[in-house]
């Protein structure tokens, strides 16, 4: 879920923390104090670097009410050679300025958050590698329009959602912690972890291996398949083959939803 936009406000935003969320990814907040800028949950934003003529194409992996509360957003990106993420990894710091623009037409709005316009809902949430930056948006939104809405508001939140987060190694797994902490804290909301290129052991909720058409099998039994929204996001293959399998397994394809990276 990344890429550009030409319509949307482009904002000054200053990096307010810099810190690591893994061996190969950097995490970054940023300080967004135009209050015209906002964002819907499952978008990215362009991020314009001073001197560099190439455009960061980046999710948001924070909840718009962070934006909303403390006018920051936060970023997670993996280390590369392209221009922008070269200097967000290797030269970037507190107090750095960029400008970003929100950009994205793949992303999580239901009707209910702004008045119930749309039915409850159940959510599936596929990731693999950093395509869980958009998706924990999503999850974390979820579990914020579950705090806001009572339960028996007819149409007022998601249902049940379940979060799939794919990795190669236990180390790569972003945002476990808080992910986990959610789950534990909402009935309605679960968690599962799996890892490719790793021998079991270590933590005893991860699984080890692939996302496969069993495992999504066994996710869908809980949800409602005729009022499911299913967002997947990772590499061109993986989303291909989660699309085949959820197809399989009934869910309709205009359930299913990604934005591809290229």
């Amino acid at each position: 879920m990344e890429g550009g936009s030409s319509e949307a406000v482009r904002a000054t935003a200053v990096v307010t923390e810099v810190r690591s969320e893994s061996p190969s990814v950097k995490g970054f907040t940023l300080r967004i104090d135009d209050p015209r800028f906002d964002f819907r949950p499952g978008q990215w934003v362009d991020l314009f670097v001073p001197g560099i003529e190439t455009i960061g194409g980046y999710s948001m992996y924070s909840s718009p009410k962070h934006l909303t509360e403390l006018r920051t957003i936060d970023l997670a990106l993996k280390y590369s050679d392209w221009p922008p993420t070269l200097w967000m990894h290797e030269q970037c710091k507190v107090n750095s300025k960029v400008e970003v623009r929100v950009g994205g037409n793949i992303y999580y709005d239901p009707a209910a958050a702004a008045g119930g316009q749309e039915g409850t809902h159940d959510l599936l949430l596929v990731a693999g590698g950093v395509g869980i930056n958009p998706l924990s948006s999503i999850y974390r939104h979820a579990d914020d329009l579950h705090k806001l809405f009572r339960k028996d508001e007819e149409g007022c939140l998601p249902g049940r959602v379940s979060l799939l987060c794919s990795a190669k190694t236990k180390e790569e797994l972003l945002f476990k912690a808080t992910l986990d902490a959610i789950a534990e804290e909402n009935s309605q909301i679960d968690v599962k972890y799996f890892v490719t290129q790793e021998k079991p052991g270590g933590l005893s909720n991860v699984n080890y291996g692939r996302i496969n058409n069993a495992v999504l099998k066994k996710a869908l039994e809980g949800l409602n398949l005729e009022s499911l929204k299913a967002f997947v996001c990772g590499p061109e293959s993986f989303i291909d083959g989660i699309e085949t399998h959820l197809l399989n397994n009934g869910v309709a394809g205009d359930r299913i939803f990604y934005e591809r990276w290229w």
